[in-house]
């Protein structure tokens, strides 16, 4: 057996727990050392449980609504019900939160294909206990372990498209019947949505001299720079990486499913606005966006 390794509190001659049933309302990854003060000061007024402080109640049935901050590092979570304060009122750490989130989140069809290996692996050890040492491929998978696993993997798939909130209908196919394909998927259609933002423009200043410094550089009215806007469009195109062709910015967006599901994509560009230069995020959404998704997809294309 794999020894367990986590980071835990040890409540020294605790003599019971009372645990509330809770609802994460949302989960919040936190990057740097944002996890750090929050896990070592939970008091402090902290940004995000201001911003979402709304989600977070006990409500009649005695049921926690909670947010669940989960270090981008280590996994681990701090689970948080602040009654409408700034900082973390009532709260608990979570040791490995993120296998709590992954796990919730895994399908009928996945736990067959997990519970199946366990299978396979423990059938190996046996006959390797009775004097087997080496097995090829078909020893281990049979044409119909092969055939179940497969049908098993198109219906994890399927299950975990049907959870996705920009997907209409998923549909698995008969795999025996010649020319049709093993899985039809319909998304749902998106609608334009366009953020504009101001740049500053520097430049090099146009005389230089020995003791010049690279860091200090000469800001321009953005209006000078309308005429570079195709260049720098073509820079952008250019220097793009393949997997942005289809998604923009938003193929690097881990932090909220919801947020990553509903956006499609975060095309960057600039463009002339009233005789200035202005920078454009041309996004492509999933219906409609609330008030804290709006800001989340601000926030991450902003500055």
């Amino acid at each position: 057996m794999k020894k367990l390794k986590l980071n835990s509190i040890l409540n020294h001659k605790c003599d019971h727990y009372l645990p509330y049933e809770v609802s994460v309302e949302k989960v919040i990854t936190l990057y740097g050392k944002s996890f750090e003060k929050l896990k070592n000061n939970p008091l402090a007024k902290n940004p995000y449980i201001a911003e979402y402080c709304n989600l977070m109640y006990i409500d009649s049935n005695d049921v926690a609504h909670c947010l669940l901050f989960v270090d981008h590092e280590s996994g681990d979570g701090i689970l948080v019900e602040s009654e409408g304060s700034d900082y973390a009122r009532k709260s608990q750490f979570i040791p490995n939160a993120r296998a709590l989130i992954e796990n919730n989140e895994m399908t009928d069809a996945e736990r067959k294909i997990h519970n199946k290996i366990s299978v396979i692996a423990e059938k190996l050890a046996e006959m390797a206990h009775c004097g087997n040492k080496y097995f090829s491929f078909e020893d281990i998978f049979s044409e119909e372990t092969l055939d179940e696993i497969k049908s098993t993997i198109l219906q994890a798939v399927c299950e975990k498209l049907q959870q996705h909130e920009d997907i209409r209908s998923v549909q698995i196919n008969d795999l025996d019947i010649p020319f049709q394909s093993g899985i039809d998927v319909e998304a749902k259609p998106t609608q334009g949505l366009t953020f504009y933002c101001p740049l500053k423009i520097v430049r090099e200043p146009e005389e230089l001299d020995d003791d010049w410094d690279e860091k200090v550089l000469e800001e321009i009215p953005s209006e000078y720079a309308v005429g570079c806007a195709d260049e720098i469009n073509r820079f952008i195109q250019n220097y793009s990486e393949p997997e942005e062709e289809n998604r923009g910015l938003m193929v690097y967006y881990y932090d909220d499913p919801a947020v990553c599901e509903k956006i499609f994509s975060a095309i960057p560009s600039v463009k002339e606005i009233n005789g200035e230069l202005m920078g454009v995020f041309e996004c492509r959404i999933v219906g409609k966006l609330t008030d804290s998704e709006l800001e989340e997809l601000r926030s991450y294309l902003g500055p």
